[in-house]
């Protein structure tokens, strides 16, 4: 008759057996113990037909063709407008800084059209305008 702590020392070796290699000690008593204990041979024989069961029922996904090009697309478009977007306020200030630039060059490049009057001697004089309301009507 089996000791319970060598049942449960199965158990745990039986799960660890999946996820790495056991040494040979434990091996052996993997092999031993199957041999005295058929509750825990059938425990083993259960849970390794449940985790094969488990491995051919796992899909694999189906990935189209061209699925990573389409990916990679994706991303490099999602790229460029975040960085539109991060630049676009600079972007729309140098351009009205540039217009005022453009606008304050050509008023200054631009002669001011005067009206030269009569002027003596470099004075400038104002002249204002006469109304006809300035001289009382003539009846006729």
């Amino acid at each position: 008759m089996p000791r319970i702590f060598g049942c449960k020392k199965f158990i745990r070796l039986t799960s660890e057996q999946e996820d790495r290699d056991l040494n040979p000690s434990e091996e052996r008593f993997l092999s031993r113990h199957r041999e005295v204990c058929e509750e825990c041979a059938q425990v083993a024989r259960t849970t390794s037909n449940a985790l094969n069961m488990l491995r051919l029922a796992a899909m694999e996904p189906e990935i189209e063709p061209m699925f990573e090009d389409r990916v990679i697309r994706k991303l490099k478009v999602q790229q460029v407008k975040e960085s539109l977007n991060y630049w676009s306020p600079a972007l729309v200030g140098a351009a009205i800084a540039c217009a005022v630039i453009f606008v304050t060059l050509h008023l200054a490049s631009s002669p001011t059209q005067m009206k030269r009057a009569n002027l003596n001697s470099n004075e400038a004089r104002r002249e204002t305008p006469r109304l006809e309301l300035d001289q009382p009507p003539v009846l006729r």
